[in-house]
């Protein structure tokens, strides 16, 4: 089905073709709708029900390295349209390996959601500009039910078969597959870390691990040439090893072990950077600060008399320029760091008052808008600080902090505040006058977790605990004659919130992090020692900061943000 510039398949007007593949055409479109352009793929047949039920699914998938599937038609497929080059060595290790850490992280997140790409190679992997890597096509292979086709060439040939469910189908590209496809069984996982480290092989060598004339020499070397590592790193060599084990009980079992033995070999990987001793950073703009604090002063302060004091470093973090920061009122975005501690994101809006959200890395000096957020409120970050949810047009959102669609989750008059766990759980806070609810970070229809007896007025900003089930949230009451009290309590996603019980009284806004409650007592910045298997304070609050505003978030690795002053 050849297209022209200027056809049209429902809103996208193609622009160009951009390649052919095993299954059809690759056009670059414009999107009407959401004025963007995107990549589409059309096949030479209508797609299967199973086959758009299938490629729905890999829709969820949200990281930053994989390319998004926006869309499914009756014979096409909509996705992101990535400016890059494809992946292509010779490259040395150390230019390697933020690219090997990025495609570990891509494979890593998909298989968490038990998708398998299954036909990985470098023609399915590209590098932008900026060096983001982004794996196309992720799992995509699993749902097809194509014929076989092919243009000649066998050792970057499409992707031989493509019935992912049936036994005895030789499923992916010759070079690339792994010894279990190249005999026809079906793949699993393992057989994308088998396709990763051929790739990895020709990323540092420049040159393929398996050729041949013929499809059958590939395949053939695919299941018995003895694996020669003399033209790649001995870094790489023990990872290599593991990956391209030929029995797949005797390979590398999850990808993500792939990181440990990156950094046995001398490698640092990113866990290990994170740990690594930082300088803290205590950014603040104008009268009202953004303040990031180690929370190791506080245990430095009461409980660890004799360490040596962390070093401070203060720096300023001034808004976007033409923008003002959009910290408080109706419209609030404050500035929230990822848990990761590499990067913030904030509200800020330019003259006309139009808002959208920003995302800052902390080792970069500017900051860069997030299109499709205009309007955004209250963001927060996803465990993992890939994605960030927010609030915007009566709804609550997500959208990857590199940029991207905005996926719609659920309804949400006036979000007051959210928490997203590594087990893909959003709770948060629909409006000002509501229980907490809960939402799968796959959307659909939101429950309420927490309920509000007589004399609540609120249920806001929570935060979940490191189990991913329990989660702190601020109860707002009404006492005769008092005006509004506060007190932190702590509730859990296995009994639906039924276990809800007080930690803290008269205090707002709280966070845990690295044994410790922060939270607000009358403008004071407090910390105070908890206890996760009683779900109890132990000793005393100790104070950290004065006239503080709210408390924003903390991260992983003891970065606290902060707020103070009363407007921008």
């Amino acid at each position: 089905m050849a297209l022209s510039i200027g056809d049209k398949l429902g809103p996208y007007e193609i622009l160009a073709m951009i390649g052919k593949g095993g299954m059809g055409e690759v056009y670059r479109a414009h999107d009407s709708r959401l004025n963007r352009d995107v990549a589409i793929k059309v096949s030479n047949a209508q797609f299967t029900e199973r086959f758009t039920r299938e490629a729905r699914t890999i829709a969820a998938l949200n990281h930053t390295n994989i390319c998004h599937l926006y869309d499914v038609g009756p014979n096409y497929l909509v996705m992101e349209y990535v400016e890059g080059n494809d992946l292509k060595g010779p490259l040395n290790f150390d230019d390697a390996l933020p690219i090997i850490q990025q495609l570990i992280d891509g494979i890593e997140a998909a298989h968490e959601k038990n998708i398998v790409h299954r036909d990985l190679k470098p023609a399915n992997i590209k590098i932008t500009p900026e060096g983001v890597v982004k794996i196309l096509d992720f799992g995509l292979a699993k749902a097809m039910e194509l014929p076989p086709s092919g243009d000649g060439t066998p050792d970057n040939s499409p992707t031989l078969t493509m019935g992912m469910t049936q036994a005895g189908a030789i499923l992916g590209t010759a070079a690339y597959m792994s010894p279990e496809q190249a005999k026809g069984k079906i793949a699993d996982r393992r057989a994308d870390v088998w396709s990763f480290g051929v790739v990895l092989y020709e990323m540092l060598a420049g040159k393929k691990l398996f050729g041949g004339d013929s499809v059958v020499e590939i395949l053939g070397g695919v299941l018995n040439k003895d694996l020669d590592l003399s033209a790649v790193p001995p870094r790489a060599h023990k990872l290599l090893r593991w990956c391209l084990e030929k029995d797949r009980k005797q390979r590398l079992q999850a990808i993500g072990d792939a990181r440990r033995l990156l950094s046995e070999s001398g490698a640092e990987s990113p866990a290990r950077a994170e740990a690594r001793p930082s300088k803290w950073l205590w950014p603040s703009v104008g009268a009202m600060a953004v303040l990031v604090v180690a929370l190791a002063v506080v245990s430095f302060l009461h409980f660890r008399e004799q360490a040596p004091e962390t070093p401070l470093v203060k720096v300023s973090i001034a808004p976007p320029e033409g923008t003002d920061f959009r910290f408080a009122g109706n419209g609030r975005a404050p500035a929230v760091i990822s848990p990761d501690g590499k990067r913030l994101v904030f509200g800020a809006a330019s003259a006309d008052d139009k808002s959208q959200l920003w995302v800052r890395s902390l080792d970069t000096l500017a900051a860069q808008p997030l299109a499709n957020t205009d309007g955004a409120t209250v963001p927060f970050w996803s465990a993992d600080s890939r994605s960030i949810g927010f609030f915007a047009d009566g709804k609550l959102k997500k959208i990857d902090a590199s940029g991207g669609a905005a996926f719609t989750l659920c309804a949400a008059a006036a979000g007051r505040g959210g928490t997203w766990s590594q087990d893909g759980v959003i709770v948060f806070a629909p409006d000002n006058n509501s229980p907490l609810h809960q939402v799968s970070d796959a959307g659909g229809t939101s429950s309420p977790i927490t309920s509000l007896d007589q004399t609540s007025t609120s249920h806001r900003w929570p935060w979940f605990l490191p189990d991913g089930r329990h989660f702190l949230y601020p109860e707002q009451k009404t006492a005769q004659g008092a005006g509004e009290l506060a007190a932190i309590r702590v509730a859990s996603l296995d009994s639906g919130g039924k276990d809800s019980k007080i930690v803290l009284t008269n205090a707002f806004n709280a966070v845990y992090s690295q044994g410790y409650l922060l939270f607000l007592h009358e403008g004071t910045l407090m910390a105070q020692a908890f206890d996760l298997k009683r779900l109890a304070t132990t000793g005393a609050a100790m104070p950290v900061a004065e006239k503080v505003e709210d408390v924003q978030i903390v991260s992983n690795n003891g970065l606290l943000v902060y707020r103070t002053g009363s407007s921008t």
